[in-house]
């Protein structure tokens, strides 16, 4: 049975925003590819919420390409797994319509690959991208041609932010970088990000929070901040 990893968000700024989460993977292909806004919630002033997921991996296209800020729309999801040798390597084939099949490939535990075939059209006739989904939900997409291959290096780092967010918008990593990192150290699978009313943010393990005292406002101990967010605006 898989962790299941959670985020508790706390807005305890004066302002209703939208939060995101993106699962930033390592560089890992030499083609354009944009992070996702993987997990995405509106969270009012004094509100809070909670995120879960886990570590289930898969694929999914798109008959666009990846553009920065603009929404990717996924279809054909397909269940992956970077420990199979059935379930590691997939061909993203065209026949007026695109589809991902599994392919025979050789099991390495971190990465997932997918092969275009040679009927993928040029994007410049039709454009078309592929991206890689975690607990359902896809967090980083590539644009696809004939005969390229994508690699996915399955070692996600998580971030977060706040603005004008939708769910799949495009971002490129350097941006993502710039936003809360959240680190899932020692075996913790529960953590807490609090958007202070100074902007910058704070991150503790979940199991340090009052939260009682927090949300009502009653004080406690203060936890360390970063520096304030970054935004993107769509």
């Amino acid at each position: 049975m898989p962790n299941t990893y959670s985020l508790t968000v706390i807005n305890d700024s004066e302002v209703d925003e939208v939060f995101a989460v993106f699962a930033l993977l390592p560089e890992s292909t030499d083609f354009n590819s944009l992070s996702l806004a993987w997990l995405t919630q509106q969270i009012d002033a004094s509100n809070q919420y909670v995120f879960t997921w886990n570590i289930s991996w898969g694929l999914a296209w798109a008959s666009m390409g990846v553009t920065p800020n603009y929404q990717w729309a996924g279809s054909g999801a397909i269940a992956a797994n970077p420990t199979s040798d059935e379930a590691c390597a997939f061909d993203f084939t065209y026949n007026n319509d695109f589809q991902i099949v599994p392919a025979q490939g050789t099991a390495n535990g971190y990465e997932l690959w997918i092969t275009d075939s040679p009927q993928i059209p040029l994007p410049s006739v039709k454009a078309s991208s592929v991206a890689c989904t975690l607990s359902g939900t896809s967090v980083c997409a590539i644009d696809a041609g004939p005969n390229l291959t994508q690699t996915f290096t399955l070692h996600p780092t998580y971030f977060i932010d706040a603005g004008n967010y939708v769910a799949g918008q495009m971002v490129d990593g350097s941006s993502v970088s710039q936003f809360q990192e959240l680190q899932y150290l020692d075996g913790n699978t529960a953590l807490t990000a609090t958007l202070n009313q100074d902007n910058t943010w704070s991150v503790e393990s979940s199991s340090a929070v009052d939260f009682a005292a927090r949300l009502g406002g009653n004080g406690g101990p203060a936890p360390a901040r970063s520096p304030g967010r970054s935004r993107v605006r769509g």
